[in-house]
């Protein structure tokens, strides 16, 4: 086991809202578990989890109860305080500054930052002399619209030809105005070299690896450590699937994710079965109200009623049996992904994938191993994918198989977080003194 070490992790939300806080609070408590000291740095805000270092977390860009950028309101207030944080806070410097001295850590592990805390808390860290990793979750370093995706396709015009792509096309909130001023706050991150305070960059997939190389990310600070999973939680059910029947998929209602695509292909599917369509069950919540009202509606407008079920956000020890009763989960994201937690649940469960040949999930799911590939966008293959689970019980219990070993040889607790206590060693012996690394940073 490595040795103690004490931990600043660094996320612009303290409590779970989506995949990035899931993964926050479990290797929190991995750690913790094997001796280490975790001390959140965060945005106060009225729905956090309780923490003894909750005094340092700094103030939210609207109120305590305004999380979404859709929430805030529009006050000059916010709009300075966005301003602010979009491209440099003194604020955010000064607290984490001052968190860093009284608590003393050894490293700090940065989760989502951009945007809402700003790259002053990676000045303010290494002005303390502290190495830092950050685990990268999106493009959000290369891409204002931090999915890669434009018109419902993957762009990387940014990536490849530079950011000025991001205002001719609005990529932001649909407003040249406001994509202008996240170039021009990428530019200035950039101009002053605020990346490269960075020691080291985890990705959670291959595919995100090349990406960053793709950026100028220079290979020697990456690390790929793919996102794990609890195995005893999300483990198979040795009866098999629940009956009645039913799919699957868990995950955030984001148009990005392609929800409305599975929605589509369920109607073809109920061309093709009729009355022995198993039901497909939707675990989540959205960001956007027009987007998740709009499902709604159009599984309504497909005649789908019966055979789509809504079930909201799910409490955290229901999802587990969730997979465990599916014949398969199904992922039809339209953009790159980041490898979401409910993959890997999915898999650790026993639970075959059908997911777009696209990004992560290319990489993360073997057609005709642990689950079934479809062209992203494309309904009728998406549906054709499914069918064949749906019609062949051999072919779900061999994927089934190959899904929970998937799992064990590259998803385990134990192999993620001793690959990341192996970096943090690393650049902890990198550092050196931090009295000269204070110096350095002036």
């Amino acid at each position: 086991m490595a040795a103690s070490r004490r931990v600043l992790i660094a996320n612009y939300r303290y409590f779970i809202s989506s995949g990035p806080e899931r993964y926050l609070f479990n290797i929190k408590s991995m750690l913790e578990g094997r001796g280490h000291t975790v001390m959140p740095f965060s945005v106060r805000y009225g729905q956090n989890e309780p923490s003894e270092y909750a005094r340092y977390f700094v103030s939210p860009l609207a109120g305590e109860d305004e999380v979404f950028f859709d929430q805030h309101r529009k006050t000059p207030a916010t709009v300075a305080k966005t301003l602010s944080r979009l491209f440099y806070s003194r604020e955010v410097e000064q607290a984490v500054t001052r968190m860093a001295e009284e608590t003393r850590p050894d490293v700090a592990y940065v989760l989502y930052y951009l945007r809402k805390m700003s790259p002053s808390l990676l000045v303010g860290l290494k002005k303390q002399g502290l190495p830092i990793v950050a685990r990268i979750s999106d493009y959000g370093m290369f891409c204002g619209e931090h999915h890669m995706l434009r018109d419902g396709r993957p762009c990387t015009l940014c990536l490849d030809e530079g950011l000025q792509n991001e205002v001719r096309h609005a990529c932001v909130k649909g407003s040249r105005a406001i994509s202008a001023l996240d170039v021009a706050a990428t530019t200035f991150h950039r101009a002053k070299g605020y990346f490269d305070l960075i020691d080291r960059f985890v990705t959670t997939n291959p595919f995100m690896s090349e990406m960053m190389i793709r950026g100028g990310i220079d290979p020697a600070r990456i690390v790929c450590i793919p996102t794990f999973t609890d195995m005893a939680r999300f483990h198979p059910d040795a009866d098999g699937p629940a009956s009645p029947p039913y799919m699957l998929y868990v995950g955030r209602l984001d148009e990005p994710k392609g929800v409305h695509v599975l929605i589509e292909a369920m109607a073809m599917l109920r061309d093709r079965f009729g009355g022995d369509l198993p039901e497909l069950r939707i675990a989540g919540e959205g960001h956007t109200r027009t987007y998740v009202d709009g499902l709604h509606a159009q599984a309504a407008r497909l005649g789908l009623e019966g055979r789509v079920r809504f079930l909201g956000g799910v409490a955290g020890d229901d999802i587990p049996l969730l997979f465990r009763g599916a014949l398969f989960s199904l992922m039809p994201a339209l953009w790159y992904e980041n490898l979401p937690n409910s993959v890997v649940e999915s898999l650790s469960s026993g639970c075959p994938v059908v997911a777009s040949d696209i990004g992560s999930l290319a990489v993360t799911i073997t057609d005709g191993v642990d689950g079934l590939h479809h062209r992203p966008g494309d309904a009728a293959h998406l549906a054709a994918q499914a069918a064949r689970l749906i019609a062949d019980p051999a072919l779900r219990r061999r994927l089934a198989a190959g899904a929970r070993e998937t799992a064990e040889r590259n998803h385990s607790p134990d192999r993620h977080v001793s690959l990341l206590e192996g970096v943090f060693d690393e650049v902890i012996g990198e550092a050196g003194a931090p009295a000269a690394k204070r110096a350095a940073i002036g």
